[in-house]
């Protein structure tokens, strides 16, 4: 069996470019992966199965560790399957990525697993087709994205720091909130080459300037418990933010940091759900998986 973890993923800066004739948009991101994570299971079997300790996540051929299996499956010679269990940590359709981070993950698990030796780029061609998000979560830690936000440049580790997030108990398909862009195209002038320099630099007070996500303009005026996790969080001097498309909202945790805020936090709350991660490297760093 092979174990490994699949890591949520905040977006430090999202900026909407505009929308392709085949539906899809192009954007700019500065991704960050943190500590919060699922835990990925993979074992030979007959067939291919996925399993999850969250019921409320399918498990069927609609599931991206799912599609990730069939799409490796056409690369092994005895057309092998797989049993995959998913141990669930990162809340569904919150704007953490934790389909793309299950379905990055299984792609590496079953490319040892398999024994099929593909490199990266290879996974992330494939993990492209299935999801925007997954190249970065191939490798994780910090990243721009370009295009669909599936191409990716590589950026320094930014220093590991504290992330307080909020997901609020409503849901937000990503392509509704694609299609309030479409009725009302916003455009949020980011500066994504002094956020590089921020990055190269690991400076806090450099990025906590530039950071801006358009979605929080076409999203939260329709959804007051998004700005309700916001007013919280400032109430502590943070600088909360929408993570992709939402609904969490999260904010960076200035050094020392404080931990004591979680059961404070959690304390207001009945209506969601409150995680204290920090910044991580994500996991699958080599060439060759």
């Amino acid at each position: 069996m092979i174990v490994e973890k699949a890591h949520a993923k905040l977006n430090l800066a999202l900026r909407i470019l505009g929308r392709h004739e085949d539906g899809y948009h192009n954007i700019d991101t500065i991704f960050q992966s943190i500590e919060l994570s699922d835990t990925i299971h993979v074992e030979a079997a007959d067939t291919i199965e996925v399993t999850c300790t969250d019921p409320a996540l399918a498990c069927d051929e609609t599931n991206l560790a799912y599609k990730a299996a069939v799409a490796l499956r056409p690369f092994c010679r005895n057309r092998q399957g797989a049993r995959i269990h998913i141990e669930k940590k990162i809340p569904i359709a919150a704007g953490l990525g934790g389909g793309s981070a299950d379905c990055a993950t299984t792609l590496r698990c079953l490319n040892r697993l398999w024994g099929l030796k593909l490199p990266y780029e290879e996974l992330c061609r494939i993990g492209a087709a299935l999801g925007a998000d997954v190249p970065f979560c191939l490798r994780g830690g910090t990243a721009r994205g370009r295009g669909r936000g599936d191409i990716i440049t590589q950026l320094p580790d930014f220093p590991s720091m504290m992330v307080m997030l909020i997901h609020p108990h409503i849901t937000i398909h990503t392509e509704q909130a694609y299609a309030k862009f479409d009725e009302n195209p916003i455009d949020l002038p980011l500066r994504f080459d002094l956020m590089e320099k921020a990055v190269w630099h690991g400076s806090l007070d450099e990025l906590s300037k530039l950071m801006g996500n358009t979605f929080e303009s076409l999203v939260i005026p329709d959804y007051p418990e998004i700005e309700r996790c916001k007013d919280i969080l400032e109430m502590y001097d943070l600088k909360p933010m929408l993570s992709g498309s939402g609904p969490t909202v999260f904010a960076i945790v200035p050094p020392p940091g404080d931990i004591g805020m979680l059961s404070i936090v959690g304390g207001v709350l009945d209506d969601a759900d409150v995680f204290v991660s920090r910044f991580s490297r994500g996991e699958g760093y080599g060439d060759e998986y």
